[in-house]
């Protein structure tokens, strides 16, 4: 029996709907199809000891976690390829990282941006390259001299000093940092970003350590003799800022540059950064304790989303978690995006009731989407993700800012049933990198809001599919097209099936 695709004519589109869904602990509001869904995935999650001899260990890893964020519905990943000015993909600014090979410089033989790249995309997933930005190196002892030099070694002067002038000094685990007042440091770090933008097909730039030492306000980083010089001059600070005024338009003027620098390349890549948890107030603060200003990156429209590390359980005395995320929530500039980071670690001490209730929380304050840190936290709780919080797919937040262009509709839908599945597949202009939406209706009316009826999203560039999930009667399926920047298309390739799905052998429809 042939299939029949429809014209564009007989498709009607209803409104974005609101859902109410119960998963057994209590209800979860969600509001259309759009959730951003995200994880942190650590440089010391894939670069162990064992992968430094056989690299196969590191891709199985990388592999695994991107599978298990996919299945459990996730739509982005955040993946480190910057620790302390070392390079985890091929640059010529940055040594390899000994982490990869066990000597710092040494080729591993394998380029772990890449590969993480082509899995996130085979599997539909955005991939943000995490960066760490002003700390310049980690360890008891300086790196050894390779080609290209380390920071570090090459320049010193690069590094954050005390209130006496004194440069930070080496130590077992923390790190040493740059000094954000210091422009060549800043130039060459957006140097790093350009050349991770123009060499591999990322989908944002996620910036980390993006802020002043800990310790900045006690032990006063950064009084380098760059910085304290620039402060004095009336050509570097014509306004006359006080000290910790400028150190923050110190962090400002590198955000806005590397802003810039990233969207001239490529004006679909996302720039996010992560962001102390609580903005100002007592204890613990990126306004006061380290120098950061996120609202104000905001303002200027010079970040597409923030993720503040809110790290801190409901019942926490100082840092509670619901209170500060409705000043986050009250705090966002300019259509811009913020996402709550959850610590995958209060799970060992509360339960995963904790870290569910904060993903309501956060859903009830209209706030976009979560981050996960990190990966392996979620060793034991993939599954529960997927049934419990994420029954359903999910989009990505749409960034209109950036652009608001619905990319072309897929056609000729066409369809082959087995004894168990129905296999799809269509075409499409695939001329830019494409996802699709594979929606399916039984007898009532389509509805394009209707996150229920999605049965899956494609990776990069995929124009097929197979359902295997039986469904009773006759069945309406609807492919759509969404590009990089989550904008989808108004109207997909359409399949009536007028009987039983697996009671048929469909023949492709005729081109439109």
């Amino acid at each position: 029996m042939s299939a029949r695709t429809l014209s564009s004519s007989s498709f009607y589109l209803l409104p974005l709907v609101s859902l109410l869904l119960h998963t057994g602990c209590e209800n979860q509001i969600f509001t259309g199809k759009r959730e951003a869904r995200g994880v942190w995935i650590s440089r010391f999650e894939y670069a162990v000891d064992s992968a430094r001899v056989n690299p196969a260990v590191a891709k199985t890893i990388i592999r695994n976690v991107f599978e298990r964020a996919r299945k459990a519905r996730l739509n982005m990943v955040f993946f480190q390829v910057r620790g302390n000015a070392d390079a985890f993909y091929r640059s010529t600014l940055e040594p390899w990282s000994a982490m990869l090979s066990g000597s710092s410089g040494q080729d591993p033989g394998w380029d772990p941006l890449e590969f993480a790249v082509e899995e996130a995309h085979r599997l539909g997933l955005e991939l943000h390259a995490w960066v760490n930005t002003f700390p310049v190196w980690r360890g008891p002892n300086f790196p050894e001299e390779t080609n290209p030099r380390p920071v570090v070694l090459a320049h010193p002067d690069w590094i954050a000093c005390d209130s006496a002038g004194t440069p930070m000094p080496l130590n077992q685990s923390g790190y040493v940092w740059g000094s954000p007042g210091n422009p060549a440091l800043r130039e060459h770090i957006i140097s790093v970003v350009k050349e991770i933008v123009s060499q591999y097909d990322v989908d944002g730039i996620h910036f980390d350590y993006i802020r002043y030492p800990e310790g900045s306000t006690v032990r006063g980083y950064s009084r380098d003799s760059v910085s304290l010089a620039r402060f004095e001059s009336p050509e570097s600070n014509p306004a006359r800022l006080p000290w910790a005024y400028w150190r923050r338009e110190q962090v400002n003027d590198f955000v806005a540059g590397a802003y810039d620098s990233v969207t001239r390349i490529k004006p679909w890549v996302k720039v996010s950064a992560a962001v102390i948890g609580k903005y100002d107030g007592s204890g613990w603060t990126s306004y006061h304790a380290v120098f950061q200003d996120p609202h104000r990156w905001m303002e200027m429209e010079k970040i597409d989303f923030i993720v503040p590390m809110v790290y801190w359980q409901r019942s926490h005395p100082t840092h509670p978690f619901v209170p500060l995320i409705a000043q986050w929530h009250d705090r966002i500039a300019h259509k811009r995006q913020v996402l709550p980071g959850l610590s995958t670690g209060l799970q060992n001490k509360f339960g995963w009731r904790e870290l569910s209730a904060q993903i309501h929380a956060v859903r009830k304050q209209g706030l976009p989407g979560v981050v996960f840190f990190a990966s392996g936290g979620l060793e034991q709780a993939w599954e529960t993700l997927r049934v419990n919080e994420f029954p359903y797919w999910s989009l990505p937040p749409a960034m209109p800012w950036k652009d608001s262009i619905p990319p072309m509709a897929p056609f000729d839908l066409s369809a082959f049933a087995s004894a168990s599945s129905i296999s799809l597949s269509w075409q499409a202009d695939t001329t830019e990198q494409l996802s699709f939406v594979i929606y399916r209706f039984s007898d009532e009316e389509i509805g394009w809001g209707n996150v229920l009826r999605i049965l899956g999203l494609t990776g990069r560039n995929v124009t097929s599919f197979v359902d295997d999930v039986p469904v009773a009667g006759p069945a309406t399926y609807v492919v759509s097209s969404v590009d990089r920047l989550g904008n989808e298309s108004a109207v997909g390739a359409i399949l009536e099936i007028p009987i039983t799905p697996l009671a048929f052998r469909a023949e492709p429809s005729e081109s439109r």
